[in-house]
């Protein structure tokens, strides 16, 4: 040991570490005698240790700063654990002066020395996922915000969301007014405002296995501002505009999935499905094939690391509003986990939209949102149990409710939209019950909303019922094929003669039952269509061919949708063989034939159900 007479010291680090001259040496005693080994000409000291939690993962950082004996302060670095195990971080970080002895495993005893650094050290932990978190017994809501006693950090474009204070309930009165008159007429305000207020409550409706399983969809000509309605209901969580919201149709689908991951029980916006071409507009039609996929499964794309260990997945953990210039072509079940709002031009009151921006900008609108999760901990959260009961029962209520009352008028629906319809009446009624309990509301109020906006929600369906048909990639497949060979564009041959078949507008043959179709050719012709048509049929070859096996318009020849058919004597084709009664029938179908008898619905769908069934009301 040394004694108190050396000129190295031991107040900076633990031993066997000392200083000497700004310098880092490690005290080495080999067959009785004491060294000194300098490891390094500076001083490095560990100041605090951060966890970042997302909810899944949990990663170590540490901050580390240094002083080099030239008199220089090195900047202060973070530095990962695996970094911190390789040290290369020393010379990329601090360059030439991070530098260090050539010995053996000098590194390896500056990190040492680095954790064993005698100052107090900070112990912090950063969540990067926000909404609810039981933590140490007690509930927190997690946002970024100034006056909380958590951190909070969001990446990127998630920065925008954040808390303000919870407003007065002064403030509530704006948030009532909209139940009466908002910039946008009420069979698109209520609903987005439903959605809003649905989304806090996802982490318990999760738990109650009622979670939401859709996204809500503006659907409006380019100028109808629905970029910038999206972003005043989104400022009930931060601070949005037109041009800030956090997810773009434009971004990569694996950039798109860690936003939505991160946003937990809050709402986000991707932004923006426009006709960008053919092949931009099959990326785009890509992306909302996947979150109508991720959001009305609940489902996040399987990873392995890089030991290729499978790890967690990161399912959509909030709720999401889609802009669009058109209802997206995608498969009819995946079109079925959108709530459909048709906007028009003339929707937006501009006056009010100017003043709920300026709320926005002030941060009155996510003040309010503050007060309402405040709300929730205080009235619910004392027993969090009662409260995933509650949500149950009345998911299961509504749920019964809505097929019973669309089966009444004989409105077809597709089997997801009772549970669509039952989660936003859920956030209805808690917004309801929230201003209520707040003084904004009189309880004789609440039943003239309620019945207001089931009547809404009964509509949209209405509306939208044969969109979802329509829209659906069988029946565009269909409906184009019987165009292009009724109008003779294009034509087939009876199976079996082979002459002819370079001829210009030639996509197959057929017998009485089938049509036999060369699928390039016929795909080709389709897009032509289409794009004289000014619509858009951009999906890809093999995934139409599953779609049409999976409707049964092709029958398949066990794993592959093409059939070896021979057409003539001396040739083979490998053809799709497509039914013709099927096409009819796809043509002249209902989405969901309704009928007088309730007790014969179907039951919620279970989790690991197949998709896209249609239900046979």
């Amino acid at each position: 040991m040394l004694s108190t007479n050396d000129r190295f010291d031991d107040s900076l680090y633990k031993e066997p570490y000392y200083t000497k001259d700004g310098c880092l040496y490690e005290e080495v005693i080999k067959n009785g005698k004491t060294n000194m080994v300098k490891l390094c000409d500076y001083l490095p000291v560990l100041r605090s240790e951060i966890t970042y939690d997302d909810g899944t993962d949990s990663k170590k950082v540490f901050e580390v700063s240094a002083e080099h004996s030239s008199g220089v302060m090195l900047p202060t670095v973070r530095v990962s654990a695996d970094d911190m195990s390789n040290m290369k971080w020393l010379l990329e970080k601090w360059g030439a002066l991070g530098s260090y002895s050539p010995s053996n495993n000098t590194t390896g005893k500056i990190r040492h020395a680095i954790t064993m650094t005698k100052a107090d050290i900070s112990f912090q932990t950063i969540y990067l996922q926000t909404g609810w978190r039981e933590i140490g017994n007690e509930w927190f809501f997690l946002m970024p915000q100034d006056d909380s006693a958590l951190t909070v950090e969001l990446q990127g474009k998630l920065r925008s969301y954040h808390f303000n204070k919870c407003s007065p309930d002064s403030d509530l009165i704006y948030l009532a007014a909209m139940l009466v008159e908002s910039f946008l007429p009420q069979r698109l305000n209520l609903p987005l405002l439903a959605v809003t207020f649905v989304s806090p409550l996802e982490h318990f409706m999760r738990l109650g296995s009622c979670e939401p399983k859709f996204i809500t969809a503006l659907v409006g000509k380019t100028g109808s501002r629905k970029s910038s309605s999206a972003a005043v209901y989104l400022s009930f969580f931060g601070a949005f505009n037109a041009s800030s919201l956090p997810n773009s149709f434009h971004d990569t689908a694996n950039s798109i999935l860690s936003n939505i991951y991160h946003t937990k029980d809050i709402l986000t916006c991707v932004d923006d499905l426009h006709p960008n071409g053919r092949y931009g507009d099959a990326e785009m039609k890509n992306t909302a094939q996947n979150l109508s996929r991720y959001y009305g499964d609940r489902i996040g794309r399987a990873r392995l690391n890089t030991r290729a260990e499978l790890q967690p997945s990161k399912p959509p953990m909030g709720m999401c509003i889609t802009t669009s210039e058109y209802t997206p072509a995608i498969t009819q079940s995946g079109l079925a986990r959108y709530f459909i709002l048709e906007m028009k031009e003339s929707d937006v009151k501009l006056k009010l939209l100017s003043e709920y921006q300026r709320f926005a900008a002030d941060g009155i609108l996510n003040g309010i949102m503050h007060s309402y999760v405040d709300w929730i901990k205080e009235k619910y959260l004392g027993n969090a149990d009662e409260l995933v009961k509650k949500l149950s029962a009345l998911f299961i209520s509504y749920r019964s409710e809505m097929i019973k009352v669309l089966t009444e008028r004989s409105i077809v629906f597709h089997n997801r939209i009772p549970d669509m319809l039952a989660s936003l009446k859920i956030g209805f009624d808690f917004l309801l019950e929230f201003l209520c309990g707040k003084g904004q509301l009189g309880t004789g109020d609440i039943e003239n909303y309620r019945s207001d906006f089931d009547e809404i929600l009964i509509e949209n369906i209405r509306r939208t019922s044969s969109l979802i048909e329509n829209e659906n990639i069988s029946y565009q497949f269909c409906e184009k094929l019987k165009s292009l060979l009724d109008s003779g564009r294009c034509s087939l041959n009876t199976l079996g003669n082979d002459e002819d078949i370079s001829r210009k507008g030639f996509i197959g043959f057929e017998d009485d039952e089938h049509y036999y179709l060369i699928m390039n050719a016929a795909m080709s012709e389709i897009n032509k269509l289409s794009r004289e048509l000014g619509d858009s049929f951009s999906v890809g070859r093999n995934s139409l061919l599953q779609q049409l096996v999976d409707d049964g318009i092709i029958i398949s020849n066990g794993k592959r949708s093409t059939t070896t058919i021979r057409v003539s004597s001396t040739k083979q084709m490998s053809l799709a063989v497509v039914d013709k009664k099927e096409v009819e029938v796809c043509l002249s179908r209902d989405l969901c034939p309704p009928s007088p008898s309730v007790e014969s619905l179907p039951e919620p769908i279970p989790d690991n159900a197949t998709q896209g069934n249609v239900a046979q009301v």
